[in-house]
């Protein structure tokens, strides 16, 4: 590109306003976080009184210290931490050990067409809410970690996504590795894994975030709220404030407090945890979106 083009006024006002958008668009995403951040900082008659913006007006952490210090909040934290763990690590597996042998030719695996469109007909047509609560019913899942973990441990749009990526490998490193005398299981682990890190990653956080955010399974699966999940809990909490969760104690605490900072405090304790995971993957999002998204 010419370097006398790329310096022009023009060029120039579009980067002004390309920032200046970004810029805009970034408040609007922080400003709401900062603003519940401020509020389950903030005392009961600010808070109560809708006077909070975007800093803390009466300083009180009596929120946190009553959300950290219930043991019904941090079970259900831990609840979705081994939800989460379990569910990331299990659809991984799956989706890697199904996407790497449709990823090959119909010369190299027999029926490929026919298995495809048994993984994509169920992602069209689902089989609806009752047929799986039946299923979890009688399999005995009910009440379970498993209930939460096994109904998505299939995740078959990330496998199309990871097959897409395998097959764009180059088939000579993959050819020249079986010429050496390694089986498929080495070249999967050796080879076609570590070039598909971007993938992975992707596919990682996208699984995460489903995981910790889903509250409407925790509803349907458990009957208890020992069971629950922290955004089940949470969901059921913002309608009203459970009071046989809490000890005498802590209603005491509660009656000094605003609605409005326990439930800030609450929403703040369930989004932080995932927000530490962003900037880790940040980087292989924009690659590993692209480099399986298409076909070629």
């Amino acid at each position: 590109m010419n370097p006398n083009i790329r310096g022009g006024m023009g060029s120039k006002l579009f980067d002004f306003f390309n920032y200046a958008f970004l810029g805009i668009l970034a408040l609007c995403c922080l400003l709401p976080i900062v603003h519940v951040l401020a509020l389950s900082l903030s005392d009961a008659a600010s808070a109560g009184g809708n006077l909070v913006t975007f800093w803390p007006k009466g300083f009180n952490v009596s929120a946190y210290r009553l959300v950290f210090g219930n043991p019904v909040f941090l079970n259900s934290f831990l609840i979705s931490v081994a939800r989460t763990a379990l569910g990331c690590a299990i659809s991984l597996l799956m989706t890697v050990l199904a996407a790497y042998p449709l990823s090959k030719d119909e010369r190299e695996l027999r029926g490929r067409n026919a298995i495809r469109w048994i993984f994509i007909v169920p992602m069209l047509i689902n089989g609806g809410l009752v047929p799986g609560f039946i299923l979890i019913r009688n399999l005995r899942l009910m009440n379970t970690i498993w209930a939460l973990v096994l109904p998505g441990s299939v995740p078959i749009f990330y496998i199309i996504m990871m097959m897409n990526f395998f097959r764009g490998i180059n088939k000579s490193i993959l050819e020249s590795a079986a010429m050496d005398g390694a089986n498929e299981a080495v070249v999967l682990a050796r080879i076609a894994l570590p070039l598909s890190m971007a993938s992975i990653a992707t596919i990682t956080l996208f699984t995460i975030v489903n995981h910790w955010n889903s509250w409407f399974d925790g509803l349907i699966f458990t009957t208890g709220r020992e069971m629950w999940p922290l955004q089940t809990l949470l969901m059921q909490m913002m309608k009203s404030v459970d009071t046989t969760a809490f000890s005498s104690g802590d209603i005491t605490l509660l009656n000094k407090l605003s609605d409005r900072s326990f439930r800030a405090a609450q929403i703040i304790f369930a989004t932080v945890p995932i927000l530490c995971v962003y900037p880790f993957m940040q980087r292989y999002f924009i690659s590993g979106m692209t480099i399986g998204a298409v076909k070629e």
